[in-house]
């Protein structure tokens, strides 16, 4: 993997079996003290993760992050804090995991499976990796009284000790381990020109990336509990119209000044005209009609009838006195 000395990465882990539990501890640093007792006074959360790509990163790293809103909550909660992992769309928890260092805002991770959206980091240790079913919690119901599976992403949770001894006394009966192959590929593993050479995405070797990735992390380390990419990207798209509309108004206005303009360019301007420019004039022009045929005091439609009838009579009556006079005459 290429080194990035700006922000550095681990080095890529892969096995070619994952059976083997004591070779998959042994390999992921994360692992070494799992099974580890349940600390007094823990603060538990559920993590609502939508793929099992993030989860699988998180256990052979031994890293996580959420949402700028989340990873604020996850610092400030009072320490211990462990992370129940559960994956939307399933039926079971993951496992359970202890985060054991302060919110990192310049350890940032680029190989989560979405790109340019998680940034920052929690260095977490796994408690437990194995699959709990919903029903082994059922007995368990929060305050608000819903159950644990029905929370949303980053909710704190009550009944830390029973969670901790449900998981004690599932077996071993299945967990994410099993499917990491297919993670590893996910992550990606390529075959490239026949031989089995093992490489990371290609995020390594695309400039186009490591300039959005570098501009992202210079934005959100000023600002790590508070910034969201897809508003910093609103904002930009933003500023990007509003540069491109004063381009265009000032090279449409009209170059003749205290002159009258002649026909071409009013047509030339009209056709080059931005669509927003020409709403405006057209709406200033139906004003201008309305303002026309409303004169005085009467400005709504329900007075125009009234005082048409009335010119109406006006001119009915002069056209009588202009024929009398004209026959005294």
């Amino acid at each position: 993997m290429q080194a990035n000395p700006i922000c550095p990465q681990p080095e890529a882990q892969y096995l070619d079996n994952y059976d083997n539990f004591e070779e998959v501890k042994a390999t992921f640093q994360c692992l070494q003290n799992i099974h580890q007792p349940l600390e007094p006074e823990a603060t538990f959360f559920l993590i609502r993760a939508p793929t099992k790509d993030n989860v699988h990163r998180a256990i052979k790293y031994g890293i996580w992050t959420s949402s700028s809103r989340n990873n604020k909550k996850l610092n400030d909660a009072p320490r211990p804090v462990y992370l129940l992992f559960n994956v939307t769309q399933t039926s079971h928890f993951i496992g359970l995991a202890k985060i054991v260092s302060e919110f990192r805002d310049k350890k940032h991770f680029k190989y989560w499976a979405e790109e340019n959206k998680w940034f920052g980091s929690f260095q977490i240790e796994w408690v437990f990796v194995r699959d709990l079913p919903y029903k082994e919690l059922s007995t368990i119901t929060q305050s608000c009284g819903k159950y644990i599976h029905e929370l949303i992403d980053c909710t704190q949770i009550e009944n830390a000790e029973q969670i901790y001894n449900a998981f004690q006394q599932q077996p071993q009966k299945s967990c994410l381990l099993s499917s990491f192959k297919e993670l590893d590929i996910s992550e990606v593993l390529h075959l490239i020109d026949c031989f089995k050479k093992r490489k990371r995405n290609d995020r390594d070797t695309n400039p186009n990336f490591d300039i959005s990735f570098q501009e992202y992390i210079s934005v959100f380390e000023q600002m790590p509990f508070s910034f969201s990419v897809t508003s910093y990207q609103r904002r930009k798209q933003q500023q990007y119209q509003n540069q491109y509309l004063q381009q265009c108004q000032y090279y449409y206005q009209s170059p003749w000044s205290g002159v009258a303009q002649p026909t071409f360019w009013n047509s030339q301007a009209q056709t080059y005209m931005p669509q927003q420019q020409q709403q405006q004039q057209q709406q200033q022009q139906q004003q201008q009609k309305v303002s026309n045929n409303n004169a005085g005091f009467y400005q709504t439609q329900n007075y125009n009838r009234p005082q048409t009838k009335h010119l109406q009579k006006k001119q009915v009556q002069n056209k009588h006195t202009n024929q009398e006079s004209s026959q005294k005459q």
